[in-house]
């Protein structure tokens, strides 16, 4: 008898403690979380900032955003340029990724906290160099180039990382040496 009572009393326990889990998974999934938006089809078009008989330098902004329910971080976040030497090997590629509300330019990301609904913009600056001295020659043949954003983010949730993709496309560098 006494076993059946222990032997009650521990399925009540488990069972009072996976409710208990159930609802403090509810009221989580209630809360939300941070969910960073990179709005990639709203960024600026490049334009040229600067040119010199062997490099030139395009800058673009694009806008971020937090849709989710919570604040959240940026911990880090920098552009990965996807130009191989097989596809195009007559300059040499340098990029840099900065948060427009606190400008820096040694090219670091200081993390910064993004309250829900929050938005900001960073700003994306390409530097591309001749690699024979001739950017006007050189950038004549340039094609469309991808540019990974990459950002790692922690929130509530376990930290992860993400990117966005935006290109930096031929059409753009040529109508920029055009106008310079």
């Amino acid at each position: 008898m006494i076993v059946y009572q222990l032997l009650n009393i521990i399925i009540f326990i488990v069972g009072l403690v996976a409710v208990l889990y159930l609802l403090f998974r509810l009221f989580a999934w209630h809360q939300g979380d941070a969910r960073f938006v990179i709005e990639a089809r709203k960024r600026q078009p490049f334009a040229l900032k600067s040119l010199t008989a062997s490099t030139a330098v395009f800058e673009t902004e694009v806008p971020f955003k937090n849709v989710g329910k919570q604040l959240g971080t940026i911990m880090d976040f920098y552009p990965r340029t996807l130009l191989p030497y097989e596809q195009y090997d007559k300059v040499i590629v340098h990029s840099q990724l900065a948060n427009k509300a606190a400008e820096r330019n040694d090219g670091y990301w200081e993390s910064v906290i993004i309250n829900p609904g929050e938005s900001g913009r960073i700003r994306v600056t390409i530097e591309l160099v001749s690699k024979e001295g001739t950017i006007r020659e050189d950038l004549k043949t340039f094609p469309d180039m991808p540019i990974d954003l990459v950002y790692q983010v922690v929130s509530r949730s376990e930290w992860y990382i993400h990117k966005a993709r935006i290109t930096l496309k031929a059409s753009e560098v040529k109508r920029a040496m055009e106008q310079a």
